[in-house]
């Protein structure tokens, strides 16, 4: 079970099962009229256990919120041969998160979003980056989106040197980014690090 915030602000619950013969999505339940509480949560896992048959499940998967724990907890009296776990990839985003918080981490990950971010809100210094780079993007998407910040960070420190080169050219230099306070706080990121 995947839990997530739709952009129109609704409480989606996205329920998927794996089997030998693969992945397959169940089904999307609006969760945002009630509140996810454990109770609920706990009525969602024995209703979609239910449907499933009980005797065909044999491990539930969701993130780590106190709900899911307590109901994890209560499936658990009503259904002991199932085990309830949280996602690892969540514990995993969760663990990032705390490392972000702390120096050096917070710092060097706080001008890489500004670096970062300052390039790709600019089309034709994205575009002048990408003639760096060989046409490679700063961002390294991921099969699981809680990776993607570890990976883009490494592909930043990949493209180190053709970044450098970018900040250096006279292309960049006589541009108007090279110009901008911005720009200059962007290459002095870049160069100094």
């Amino acid at each position: 079970m995947d839990k997530w915030m739709a952009g129109n602000g609704k409480m989606i619950n996205n329920i998927l099962v794996n089997s030998p013969k693969g992945s397959l999505f169940l089904e999307s339940v609006d969760a945002s009229d009630s509140s996810t509480d454990s109770t609920k949560m706990y009525s969602l896992f024995k209703s979609t256990i239910d449907s499933i048959g009980a005797v065909n499940v044999v491990h539930v998967v969701t993130d780590n919120a106190s709900e899911n724990v307590k109901a994890g907890d209560l499936m658990f009296v009503g259904y002991p041969h199932i085990y309830w776990t949280p996602c690892a990839a969540h514990c995993i985003n969760l663990i990032f998160g705390d490392i972000f918080k702390e120096r050096p981490f917070s710092s060097v990950f706080n001008q890489a979003i500004r670096v970062h971010s300052y390039i790709v809100q600019r089309p034709l210094l994205l575009n002048m980056m990408k003639r760096f780079t060989k046409q490679r993007s700063l961002v390294k998407h991921a099969k699981t989106r809680f990776a993607i910040t570890f990976l883009t960070l490494h592909r930043m420190y990949e493209q180190k040197s053709n970044l450098k080169k970018l900040f250096v050219s006279d292309e960049y230099t006589n541009s108007a980014y090279g110009r901008e306070a911005r720009g200059r706080e962007s290459a002095d990121i870049i160069l100094t690090t």
